[in-house]
């Protein structure tokens, strides 16, 4: 019987198995495989349109469209959560109780140097949804031409047009339920006009106190502007019935797509 290794023993002679020569003498068929570099990025944000240059051009306007109005909508959602948030600032502002107030000129200084970013926003606001507004009339007019309604429009890009109207329906809601909107911008409106040494554009406060206090302006000026439109009821039709096939199928994921498509059907 051989007598007993011990533990040492036995890793000297594991080791010393690499110094023994190995010989291959099979050939290799197999070509080196070169080093890649993969990156996964789900957000494209249509950068791959340039591949269809050699194709059909309108894909590539189609994209480059579709790109335009996803920032239009991460804006207008950027908006909607400032409206959405938005709390009442004037209640915590001291006002002036009387002409005669020794400080009033040093109030009213406060107030609007506190108030004056938030009515920016709201200045933004507006503008955004002029230009909104604006670019989906444009769009609506370019696909209701009688020689574009013959091309093949994608039901991505009827979705995002979908999209853009729910966004703007949004906006349009929340600056009317948001009575702390019109008070924040009063407040600042009357300190803004007892400070004799500010100068600011009349007509851009005009216009901005219009626009907040009339009640669904936002959907009213784009009916108004997409009933200029010649048959841009087969546009919309084709809108509408994307989200009706969409609601009815359940092709949605989220509740906001449902949400989307169930209030314009």
């Amino acid at each position: 019987m051989d007598p007993p290794v011990s533990l040492k023993e036995a890793i000297t002679n594991v080791q010393s198995l690499e110094d023994i020569p190995t010989v291959d003498d099979q050939p290799i068929i197999e070509g080196f495989s070169q080093t890649l570099d993969y990156r996964v990025n789900f957000d494209t944000n249509f950068e791959d349109r340039n591949a269809y240059v050699l194709g059909c051009s309108k894909y590539i306007e189609e994209a480059t469209r579709h790109e335009q109005f996803k920032q239009m909508l991460e804006r207008g959602f950027n908006h909607a959560g400032n409206l959405y948030t938005w709390r009442c600032c004037s209640r915590a502002v001291p006002m002036a109780k009387s002409n005669d107030q020794p400080n009033r000129g040093e109030i009213n200084d406060t107030v609007v140097h506190v108030l004056k970013p938030e009515v920016d926003k709201l200045l933004e606001f507006m503008y955004f949804t002029n230009d909104a507004v604006g670019m989906l009339c444009d769009e609506l007019k370019r696909l209701s031409h009688p020689e574009k309604r013959k091309d093949f429009v994608s039901e991505a890009y009827l979705l995002i047009l979908g999209k853009f109207l729910n966004m703007l329906a949004i906006l349009d809601e929340l600056k009317n339920m948001k009575a702390s909107i019109k008070n924040d911008f009063s407040t600042y409106r009357r300190a803004l006009q007892s400070n004799q040494c500010v100068v600011y554009d009349m007509q851009q406060m005009n216009s901005l106190s219009i626009f907040l206090a009339t009640q669904n302006n936002i959907k009213e000026k784009l009916r108004s502007d997409i009933q200029q439109i010649d048959s841009y009821e087969e546009i919309m039709s084709d809108v509408i019935n994307i989200c009706a096939q969409f609601y009815e199928n359940r092709y949605y994921v989220s509740p906001d797509e449902k949400h989307i498509c169930s209030t314009l059907w």
